[in-house]
């Protein structure tokens, strides 16, 4: 009896490109750790192996998903010379792109990334700060420290948005209120306690629910002009 040949996958066409398409699909729609060499075969309708054809492991679909991510950056090719103009472009354009994609920001924190739109992002910075009378290292460093302010802000607002998802899909408002109603006892025992006068007053007087753009501007702004005394004038 013939093999049933009639459950193979077709055999398709494939690209590299094609690959990190599908993977940047699948991270963005699933998350990042579903994306795996099974899954990629299923969304591109084709066998597992012939992947390997392209790509060697998964390590490398990785590598090619966060450097097509961050191709996404909008920013000019070269710098405009005013160093804090182009930093601030530079933070803004990355937040953009991390939002874009929630599980990027956790990735590229914790491997290193040097795919060629990744490279030309760091031109672009390391160009904004020379000609200042900066060393490498300090160069370095200001970047390191923006793009960690960056990083840390936008994984505070994925976190606080998935949060603030009702488990029902109800609105977000109504899983803040839930928390609200539930912690309010015990807030009230706190404050009443007369212990922790500064967290009362910020209870009462901080915005419950800072608008998350400005928060990430007046913040960048202290970042940048926190950075400012270690630029030579």
């Amino acid at each position: 009896m013939r093999p049933d040949r009639s459950r193979r996958p077709l055999q398709v066409a494939l690209s590299r490109e094609q690959i990190t398409s599908a993977a940047l699909t699948i991270a963005d729609t699933e998350g990042v750790a579903t994306v795996t060499m099974r899954r990629i075969a299923q969304e591109l309708g084709c066998g597992t192996m012939s992947l390997y054809r392209h790509v060697r492991t998964k390590d490398e679909v990785l590598d090619l998903i966060v450097d097509a991510a961050l191709g996404e950056e909008e920013r000019p090719d070269t710098p405009s010379g005013d160093w804090r103009a182009d930093l601030y472009r530079l933070a803004r354009a990355k937040r953009t792109v991390l939002l874009r994609h929630p599980w990027l920001s956790h990735v590229v924190a914790g491997r290193p990334v040097l795919g060629p739109n990744a490279i030309a992002s760091t031109e672009y910075a390391l160009s904004a700060l020379a000609g200042l009378g900066l060393s490498m290292d300090e160069t370095v460093r200001i970047i390191n420290t923006l793009h960690a302010f960056v990083n840390g802000f936008v994984q505070t607002e994925i976190e606080e948005s998935k949060w603030r998802r009702h488990p029902e899909s109800e609105a977000s408002e109504a899983r803040e209120d839930d928390w609200r109603e539930a912690t309010l006892p015990y807030l009230q025992h706190v404050i009443e306690s007369g212990r922790y006068p500064h967290f009362t007053r910020m209870v009462y007087e901080a915005e419950s629910s800072p608008d998350t753009d400005a928060s990430f501007e007046w913040q960048l702004e202290r970042v940048i002009d926190g950075l400012s005394p270690a630029v030579p004038s």
